[in-house]
């Protein structure tokens, strides 16, 4: 939840930067940069910006993980092996060396 403190103006940002810096690093909560009322920016901290980074990279991934599981219950996959022979023969490619 955002605090009253949490929220600033464009104008306020700007002639407050380095104050809202050491702000948002100290708190570690998110500084909400408003024009006319409406949220426009959102400055967070490094770490902050790097953990909401990771749960969305996680997020990304279990979601590919549930696709997967998807295709394989409808059996919309093929074996590794026979699958490269399939596209290297298409190909023309040889892969016994």
């Amino acid at each position: 939840m955002a605090r009253s403190t949490d929220i600033t103006s464009f104008t306020d940002h700007r002639r407050h930067l380095r104050d809202h810096l050491r702000q948002v690093q100290e708190t570690g909560r998110p500084l909400y940069v408003t024009t006319n009322g409406e949220t426009n920016a959102v400055v967070l901290s490094p770490q902050a910006y790097d953990a909401l980074a990771d749960k969305a990279e996680l997020a990304e991934s279990l979601a590919m993980l549930d696709r997967s599981m998807e295709d394989i219950r409808a059996d919309r996959t093929r074996l590794a092996k026979p699958a490269l022979k399939k596209i290297a023969d298409e190909l023309g490619l040889n892969l016994d060396r």
